[in-house]
C-alpha cells in the first residue's frame, strides 16, 4: 500500500496544533508576569519557524500544492493558504526580532506575548481549514496511488532540507519536552 500524502499533512497538523497550544500557553503566562525561560521561548520560536513553516509548509508549497493546483478547480483555496503560509512567517519574524530584543535587554515581554497569540489563533484558525481542504481531496479521490507516492519522495526531499530524518525526529522530541516543561504545567487559572 501507498503512503498517503494527504494523511502525512494531516499527521502534521497534529504536531502544529501542539505547537500552537504551547504558543498560546506562554502567551497567556507572560501576560500573566509568569517567569518562562527565554530559552524555552527560543525554542519554541525555531519549531515554528523550522518544523512548521521549513518543513510542513514546504512540503504544501513544493510538492503537495503544485501537485494539487490545476485539479478539481482548486487553485482559489491554494491562493489563499499560501497567503496564510506568508502571514505565518511574518508573525514568525517578529517574534524571533521581539525575542532578540529581550535578549539585548529591551522589555519586549509583552510584544513577545503578543506574537506568540497572535501565532496561537493563527495556526489553529489555518489547519482547521486546510483540514477540510484535505478531507475533501480525500472524498473525492482527486489523487491517485502513483500521485501519493510521487509526493512522499518530495516530502523526503523536505526532511532533508531540515537536516533529515534525525532533526525531525529531534523537533518532535522538543514539542514533548516543552509540554513537559514545569512552567507549562501550571495551573493559573488564566
Amino acid at each position: 500500500m501507498v503512503l498517503n500524502a494527504t494523511k502525512n499533512l494531516k499527521q502534521d497538523h497534529v504536531l502544529v496544533n501542539r505547537l500552537g497550544r504551547i504558543a498560546k500557553k506562554c502567551s497567556d503566562l507572560l501576560y500573566n508576569n509568569s517567569d518562562i525561560p527565554i530559552e524555552d521561548i527560543k525554542i519554541l520560536s525555531m519549531l515554528i519557524q523550522e518544523f512548521v513553516d521549513k518543513l510542513h509548509h514546504g512540503k504544501e508549497e513544493k510538492a503537495y500544492f503544485p501537485q494539487m493546483n490545476e485539479k478539481d478547480n482548486f487553485s482559489e483555496e491554494i491562493r489563499k493558504f499560501l497567503i496564510e503560509h506568508e502571514l505565518g512567517r511574518r508573525i514568525a519574524k517578529m517574534l524571533v526580532q521581539s525575542l532578540v530584543s529581550w535578549e539585548d535587554g529591551l522589555d519586549s515581554r509583552e510584544r513577545v506575548a503578543r506574537f506568540l497569540k497572535a501565532y496561537s489563533v493563527f495556526i489553529s484558525i489555518h489547519t482547521e481549514k486546510e483540514d477540510l481542504f484535505f478531507d475533501l481531496i480525500e472524498e473525492k479521490g482527486s489523487l491517485s496511488e502513483e500521485e501519493h507516492s510521487q509526493l512522499i519522495g518530495h516530502y523526503k526531499f523536505c526532511n532533508s532540507e531540515v537536516g533529515g530524518k534525525v532533526r525531525v525526529e529531534q523537533m518532535i522530541k522538543l514539542i514533548g519536552y516543552l509540554e513537559e516543561r514545569e512552567w507549562i504545567k501550571k495551573d493559573t487559572n488564566i
